[in-house]
């Protein structure tokens, strides 16, 4: 039984503000402990649950914030930010299962907990054969091309919900309800880590009765960049189009692919605008 887990860090217990997911943000060293406890209680329970091997994408910003020392010994980490699968680099169709640990809501999501969408300075928006998406979607797509379900979401209780939605017979733990996109009524961290490990072993034991998502034959991507230089420069790549000011489209019969430009298009708006935040 192989388990992929993605793990971001907005999602997590107790984080809520920029300072906390930055590096020298003044919480931020303090918040890669939390982090670091979370993904091991999703570990743990997957663990509890018949999990064999597991490997952990290191998903957020410069994805170099996990403890790699403090991190669950069984757990192999993939760490670094130019991935061609982003968050989901390491993933085959040879994994059972996919757990999204951390995650949050999408670009403009209400109350929603450090709300964004991939690259908060660059990306207003990404829509998925036509539907706005977040990045649980999105991921829960590339998962889908792989034939491989995410059966775990752990992360505010807006994103778990619209998870719920998305996902039949997904378990989600929510560790703190927003009340704004920089404020939230949080469970205790060591309560959370204890539902995250009971919902992950949960998770694990039932994996078989969720599908994945559904694989699709073609897929149009679509970015609306905050600024017009960023589509501009993007529109340079070969077969993306600019369909406005501000977005450009890439079309693929493989997602895999489909990512991989999706990168490349978000390092561009970064060259583009002539700053790099995440």
């Amino acid at each position: 039984m192989k388990v992929f887990i993605s793990a971001d860090m907005e999602g997590i217990s107790g984080i809520t503000d920029i300072e906390d997911i930055l590096p020298n943000g003044r919480t931020y060293e303090y918040c890669r402990k939390l982090f670091t406890k979370d993904v091991n209680a999703a570990i743990e329970g997957a663990l509890e649950g018949g999990a064999t091997q597991i490997v952990v994408n290191e998903s957020h910003g410069p994805m170099r914030n996990l403890l790699p020392e403090e991190l669950h010994p069984k757990a192999e980490v993939v760490r670094g930010f130019y991935k061609p699968l982003l968050m989901m680099e390491g993933l085959d169709d040879s994994f059972d299962a996919v757990f999204f640990v951390g995650y949050h809501g999408k670009a403009g999501e209400k109350d929603a907990i450090l709300n964004h969408t991939f690259l908060g300075s660059s990306i207003q928006r990404l829509y998925l054969n036509g539907r706005e998406v977040s990045e649980g979607d999105y991921n829960a797509a590339v998962a889908g091309e792989l034939n491989v379900p995410v059966v775990l979401l752990t992360g505010d209780s807006q994103t778990c919900a619209d998870a719920r939605r998305n996902f039949p017979g997904i378990i989600t733990t929510e560790v703190k309800r927003g009340i704004g996109a920089f404020t939230a009524q949080c469970l205790h961290p060591k309560i959370a880590r204890e539902l995250i490990k009971s919902d992950a072993r949960k998770a694990v034991e039932n994996c078989k009765a969720v599908k994945p998502v559904e694989k699709q034959s073609s897929y149009t991507i679509d970015i609306e960049f905050k600024h017009t230089n960023m589509a501009s420069i993007a529109s340079y790549i070969p077969q993306v189009e600019w369909v406005d000011p501000r977005t450009v489209r890439y079309i693929t019969d493989d997602l895999i692919k489909g990512t991989r430009v999706l990168l490349a298009l978000m390092l561009l708006s970064i060259q583009a605008s002539g700053t790099m935040r995440f």
